[in-house]
């Protein structure tokens, strides 16, 4: 009976020491998600002011010069150039431009025939502001006025495009 007892007991023994080695070598599964490298979209997009009121004005006279600010909240450097949803409004087709003032160097623009760049944020998300001067001058307009015109508006369109320079 010993002898009995001694040959379960070595195959108790036996039995556990296969399934140690075997737990010794088991398998694991590795999965990982490999990404291709991200191409930035080229964004543009702006930031502008969204109303302006230029005061009271007459024939014959200008307005005080407004500064402008324009935000670019894309990431790529833009070109900006202000233009009037209708084109044949004759008040408003009498705006000026000019960028920062630096005395009598800074040129002056009529509307149509300026744009102004405004590099890309120095941060993903971030934003890089530029500013302008705008005013309407009615010194040579050679419209009929025969009553005030109150509340006159117009949409002033803001095209922005990459700069590729």
């Amino acid at each position: 009976m010993r002898g009995l007892n001694f040959l379960i007991l070595a195959m108790i023994l036996l039995s556990l020491l296969s399934n140690l080695s075997a737990a010794q070598n088991d398998t694991m599964i590795v999965e990982v998600n490999i990404l291709a490298p991200e191409i930035p979209n080229n964004t543009v997009s702006i930031e502008v002011p969204d109303y302006l009121f230029m005061e009271d004005i007459m024939v014959g006279e200008s307005t005080d010069k407004f500064r402008i600010d324009v935000n670019n909240t894309g990431n790529v450097n833009i070109t900006v150039t202000p233009l009037l949803q209708d084109l044949n409004d004759e008040i408003f087709s009498n705006l000026y431009f000019q960028n920062r003032q630096s005395g009598n160097n800074s040129q002056e623009y009529m509307l149509g025939d300026y744009s102004f760049n405004i590099s890309k944020p120095s941060t993903p998300g971030g934003k890089r502001s530029e500013y302008f001067w705008m005013w309407l001058d009615l010194t040579n307009f050679e419209g009929n006025i025969e009553e005030d015109i109150i509340g006159r508006r117009a949409d002033l369109l803001f095209i922005a495009l990459p700069n590729l320079n």
